[in-house]
């Protein structure tokens, strides 16, 4: 009887050990700004488009490309790559966010995958970072490539 007790013991410490894994990694969008892989955690990315429409406004900064009409509401559009002091390679591709209520999309080059992204592999940006936008970096899982963390409240906190 102690045996089985013991193996039921073990099982559950495995379980646990799976849900704290679980619980210690984010899903990240990947995508790319010209040579730079960046990542925004899902839990702000509502849609992705490979075509939108974009309605030019006066008098805005120059990486704000204009709005769109997104179901009858009106969302801002930045153009994240010149945000960054990159001039746009290709067509881009628009991903809409919702941040803290506000729905604003990004322009970026190409939309790459999803990934699951640990916590503990997070590392912080070197402080002669210039975008105060990056909040960290870490290598995709595989190992293949960087990617630079973004702090998707900063988007619509950086006039402040």
């Amino acid at each position: 009887m102690s045996e089985e007790m013991m193996f039921q013991k073990d099982d559950l410490e495995y379980a646990l050990s799976d849900n704290v894994h679980e619980a210690d990694e984010s899903k990240y969008l990947i995508f790319r700004c010209g040579d730079i892989l960046y990542a925004m955690s899902t839990d702000y990315v509502m849609e992705i488009f490979t075509s939108v429409n974009i309605t030019r406004v006066p008098m805005v900064p120059d990486y704000v490309a204009g709005v769109i009409n997104l179901r009858g509401q009106i969302v801002p559009i930045v153009d994240f790559r010149l945000l960054l002091g990159r001039y746009p390679e290709s067509e881009p591709c628009a991903i809409i966010l919702d941040i803290e209520g506000t729905n604003i999309g990004i322009l970026v080059d190409t939309v790459d995958r999803m990934v699951d992204i640990s916590k503990a592999s997070i590392l912080p940006v070197p402080p002669q970072n210039e975008h105060p936008m990056v909040n960290g970096m870490c290598t995709i899982p595989g190992g293949t490539s960087t990617v630079m963390l973004l702090d998707a409240p900063a988007l619509i906190h950086m006039s402040e």
